[in-house]
């Protein structure tokens, strides 16, 4: 019996044209440009059972590399399901990270060294940005400064840059070069290595031991790519190492949205000139969306420059018209979602966003109807995030002048022109903060004059409604200010504490008072907490970048606003802005063609470029 027919008659799967092309791809380089929802994992699994089928493979093996530990495991779940009579030891499934970690622990044994994991590099970044930035008179690091410095560091490891190429890489961060240099100088110290350096020490023992790098050409004879986009170079470089030329890439360059982590399209787009005789393969064919979704979403990727051109089809006709909507605020955003839900409450719905933070109102309008939903990240996030605890810290002040650790969280943050020494002092004293100020021994007259506007502008802070409040310190006491000179200094990005700032009103617009504020915050901090369990709910929140590869019969695009989405970016060369530009809107794409059936892309406010691109095109 031939395979196809095999497949159809035994397994019930009936591929078209261009899948059976790609699933006969035998040996050399083969790339799969596979649109949302053209069935990549059924070609991935089919061609490896064919290959096993067909006898081509003979006592050789398959190794299939994908890049998380579920789509790993679920695609070896799928083969085995799909082929439980074919003997699982050809075929093996792994993320690149799993591969690279038994490479090196095996190679450290043969050695005589002993490999040690840094599972969590939070609290050793955390003191190396504190002890860096001591002397500029901070002291406090946000979560979000250490989570910065941790992706830039893993970026410039997976796109294996060199000291000197660091600073025209966008890094971004002041010091970055030193601070690097000291976590590698503490890892080697303590004789540890982060899940990036299983990466660079295997690429290493790869290019530097032919023998070990024949040895897996021998022992795999094919190799199986999957989500190919999202591969930086360092991993596609170990790839290679282990690759006789039989290589078999799926993914699709529109859906790259990873630069963060050093991957980039820009390795399927060179794909040919890497690979000699290398066959092209499309599946263009979206089985997932409604024709309306697939249409729009075509159109408007076709925007971007840099990418393989496709002639997107639909395979469901068009029977809903995509929704583009807008909202005086994100709170109406959400009241209409919810009015919307409960219209078609069986209805499964996915609430996507670009930023996390994007969760909080929503997720408190559904709860307030009494409606189950579920988050898919940590929703909690935004209360550990550095510019709500400055403006909790601000109103905390305003309430009680003895509370000193909110003194000390913004002395620097507004225009005091307090010293270090002065907060110290101010630590030492048993009287209210201002008083403590006012005794410090060197004072001067401007310092004096400080000390009393800065008392002054915290009673009047704790005399108005929490909005007026907010706005009162961001422009009247030079909190904005200091957020440009944070990202001026590379400690953040301005934009994405925009964002914090912004939500941050939307609760405080909501409170009556600075306390009522304080209360909405512990009430949503423990209601986002709450919703990170899922047992099955019809409703998920979900940022665009975790939903990849899932759908939902109903998406609501939120947030798609004017500065937001895509973001405002400051500082940057036309190349590296248009770069950006490109990325965010392969975001946007993937969050499109994550409907099956009906998709509503909203916005309070001002639209974004995206939305209005969008209109455009329809």
């Amino acid at each position: 019996m031939k395979y196809f027919d095999y497949l159809e008659n035994t397994k019930g799967i009936c591929l078209n044209i261009e899948q059976k092309k790609a699933v006969s791809h035998g040996e050399g380089a083969g790339l799969v440009l596979s649109t949302a929802g053209s069935g990549k994992t059924t070609v991935i699994t089919s061609r490896a059972g064919r290959l096993i089928y067909d006898g081509e493979l003979g006592k050789d093996r398959i190794l299939t590399i994908t890049f998380s530990k579920l789509a790993a495991l679920e695609m070896k779940v799928r083969f085995n399901n799909l082929f439980p009579e074919i003997e699982n030891e050809h075929i093996r499934f792994s993320t690149i990270h799993s591969f690279s970690y038994r490479v090196v622990r095996d190679y450290y044994k043969k050695t005589g060294k002993t490999i040690n994991l840094l599972k969590s590099n939070y609290d050793v970044l955390k003191n190396i940005l504190a002890r860096t930035y001591s002397n500029e008179g901070f002291y406090t690091v946000s979560p979000d400064e250490v989570e910065n410095l941790s992706s830039k560091i893993s970026y410039v490891k997976n796109l294996k840059l060199e000291m000197e190429e660091f600073k025209t890489a966008d890094i971004g961060i002041k010091d970055f070069e030193e601070m690097y240099l000291i976590y590698e100088a503490y890892k080697k110290k303590n004789n540890l290595i982060d899940f990036d350096d299983m990466l660079v020490i295997c690429e290493n023992i790869m290019k530097s031991n032919q023998g070990i790098s024949n040895r897996f050409k021998g022992f795999y004879k094919y190799i199986q790519l999957d989500e190919a986009q999202d591969t930086s170079k360092i991993q596609f470089d170990i790839i290679s190492h282990i690759s006789n030329g039989n290589i078999f890439m799926v993914g699709d360059d529109d859906q790259s949205i990873y630069s963060f982590r050093g991957s980039s399209p820009q390795i399927m787009l060179d794909f040919e000139k890497n690979y000699k005789n290398a066959i092209i393969y499309n599946l263009d064919i979206n089985y997932r969306c409604d024709g309306n979704v697939v249409e729009s979403a075509k159109q408007f990727i076709r925007q971007n420059s840099q990418r393989y051109e496709k002639n997107i089809v639909a395979f469901k006709d068009k029977k809903k018209e995509l929704i583009i909507k807008s909202f005086l605020s994100r709170r109406q955003q959400a009241e209409y979602i919810v009015s919307k839900i409960k219209n078609k409450p069986n209805m499964q719905t996915a609430i996507l966003y670009r930023y996390n933070i994007s969760s909080v109102i929503a997720a408190e309008m559904l709860r307030k109807e009494n409606m189950d939903f579920y988050i898919k990240e940590d929703g909690s996030k935004f209360f550990n995030s550095s510019v709500l605890r400055d403006i909790t810290s601000f109103f905390n002040l305003a309430l009680n002048p003895y509370d000193k650790e909110s003194f000390m969280t913004i002395y620097y943050k507004c225009q005091t022109y307090f010293t270090k020494d002065m907060s110290m002092h101010v630590m030492k004293g048993k009287r209210n903060v201002y008083d403590c100020l006012l005794s410090f021994p060197q004072i001067d007259k401007l310092k004096k004059k400080n000390i009393k506007s800065f008392k002054y502008d915290m009673n009047h802070i704790s005399k108005l409604r929490p909005e007026k409040a907010l706005d009162y310190i961001r422009y009247d006491m030079g909190y904005e200010d200091y957020l440009s000179r944070m990202e001026k200094d590379g400690r953040i990005t301005f934009s994405s504490k925009f964002l914090n700032v912004e939500i941050t009103k939307e609760i405080c617009r909501n409170s009556d008072s600075i306390i009522g504020f304080l209360s909405n915050l512990d009430y949503l901090k423990a209601l986002l907490k709450d919703s990170k369990e899922d047992s099955g709910n019809k409703i998920i929140l979900s940022s665009i970048h975790s939903t990849k590869g899932l759908e939902f019969e109903r998406v609501f695009l939120i947030d798609n606003i004017f500065g937001e989405f895509p973001l405002t970016r400051k500082n940057q060369t036309t190349d590296e802005y248009r770069r950006y530009l490109e990325e965010e809107r392969r975001v946007f794409y993937v969050g499109m063609t994550r409907a099956i059936s009906t998709l509503e892309i909203l916005y309070p406010e001002l639209p974004s470029q995206f939305v209005e691109e969008l209109n455009n095109t329809l």
